[in-house]
């Protein structure tokens, strides 16, 4: 199977599902094999999706039922750099898929514990910065104004992050939250105009997007740091402008 995708031959299903079947014995013992597993898979996901370069939610559905180990985790590292790898490279990728990746990361960063923990401290609450730099592929970060922007369910993980992890955190996380964050809300209010506009440029919401974010940063009753940081950006004369804006924020602050 290697030597025909080297040679060019274009990847079938039934190597897609044997490479799965092969790590599934292997468990990410196998550095070589590891590197052929995300190389490979990436290539036939990427190759095969419509429009080439993107994935389809078909796609998404089998991948998702392939990497699912139990309780909503990949089976091992290898399966999630897989993952981020793939999504990282993709020009555009269903919502359900995204926010299965951000999950691995919450969840590391919340418990300790999964793929992603690689030996952290159990329950630390801690974003570190290889859960950041991970984040930053996610988002795709490099691609600067033609980053992917995050849907509604990935931007209410980012908050329960920045919620339960508020102690040692990487410095780079409350500016990558904030800007994610801010991504998103440019997305939903100016959906015909969201790249090319500077990261720099205030959030103007609508009462949807106003009591969303209210609600999400009174929810724990604390504004975090990262939760400050997003506010930085937010235009708060806008905001207090609408009907749905909570104006005890500003007391909190």
């Amino acid at each position: 199977m290697r030597q025909r995708w080297r040679a060019g031959e274009p990847l079938q299903a039934a190597d897609a599902d044997a490479l799965f079947a092969l790590q599934g014995m292997l468990a990410g013992r196998d550095a070589g094999f590891n590197t052929l597993f995300e190389d490979m898979l990436t290539s036939y996901m990427l190759e095969n999706g419509a429009p080439r370069g993107s994935i389809s939610k078909e796609q998404s559905d089998w991948l998702l039922s392939m990497l699912d180990g139990g309780e909503g985790l990949v089976a091992n590292a290898a399966e999630l750099e897989m993952l981020i790898r793939l999504i990282e490279k993709a020009d555009s990728v269903p919502a359900a898929l995204a926010s299965f990746a951000l999950h691995q990361i919450q969840h590391s960063a919340m418990t300790g514990e999964g793929p992603a923990a690689l030996g952290r401290i159990h329950f630390s609450r801690v974003v570190d910065s290889r859960d950041v730099a991970n984040l930053a592929r996610l988002f795709q970060v490099a691609r600067g104004d033609k980053r992917r922007i995050i849907s509604r369910p990935e931007a209410d993980i980012l908050f329960e992050m920045a919620e339960g992890c508020t102690g040692g955190n990487d410095p780079a996380w409350d500016g990558l939250f904030a800007e994610a964050i801010q991504a998103h809300l440019l997305a939903t209010n100016l959906p015909n105009d969201t790249h090319g506009l500077s990261m720099a440029t205030p959030v103007v919401l609508d009462d949807r997007d106003s009591a969303w974010l209210s609600r999400r940063i009174q929810h724990d009753g604390v504004v975090s740091r990262a939760e400050r940081a997003l506010l930085a950006l937010v235009d708060p004369r806008q905001m207090a402008a609408t009907n749905n804006w909570d104006k005890s924020i500003s007391q909190m602050i």
